[in-house]
């Protein structure tokens, strides 16, 4: 009887040592494959969403504020490259590729009614509308040497719009992170 629960006991510590070792497997391969990254000489940026560094909005539905800020995410990392201290900037730029392939100059959203949040490591959430952001910079900051720094990003329609939900205006975007002095990260 006791060689019996032995064998028991072995087969299912070995069915569970396999399946935890075969989702570990799955959930990295599927992290990974999930992550775009951009590089430059002095920063990484990882994208952690399929989009990479692409923003679309392509529903209109104002809401306020508190419920914007529990839309979908755009997470990325940023990385410093260097044995320095780097000043880098994060920025919303209309992404020009994607209008002209889609053919929609015209049915662009307003940016006076694109809302965004920028929340990064140990910084409060901070609300903007795209059309207040010179040259789409939403912030600048310094990363020190050899260190990272992850942010969210959240973009919505103000509740202050008279346009009508189901409308065909959508918002083409992409986050640019650049560094400073030198150069924007890119996917290679």
């Amino acid at each position: 009887m006791l060689k019996y629960r032995k064998k028991e006991i072995l087969i299912i510590i070995f069915i569970l040592s396999f399946a935890l070792v075969a989702t570990y497997y799955i959930y990295y391969k599927f992290k990974d494959s999930r992550d775009l990254k951009y590089d430059s000489d002095t920063l990484d940026v990882i994208y952690h969403e399929k989009s990479g560094d692409k923003v679309d909005i392509t529903k209109i539905t104002p809401v306020t504020d508190s419920v914007g800020l529990s839309s979908k995410t755009y997470s990325f990392t940023i990385k410093n490259n260097t044995n320095t201290s780097l000043r880098y900037s994060i920025s919303i730029l209309d992404d020009m590729d994607e209008v002209i392939s889609d053919q929609c100059e015209d049915k662009q959203i307003p940016k006076n009614l694109i809302r965004l949040s920028i929340h990064g490591e140990g910084e409060q959430n901070n609300i903007y509308t795209l059309s207040d952001l010179v040259n789409g910079k939403v912030l600048s900051r310094i990363i020190k040497a050899n260190q990272e720094k992850e942010y969210t990003m959240r973009f919505w329609i103000s509740k202050d719009t008279t346009l009508l939900s189901g409308t065909n205006l959508h918002y083409h975007g992409k986050i640019e992170v650049k560094d400073e002095g030198t150069e924007v990260a890119v996917n290679y």
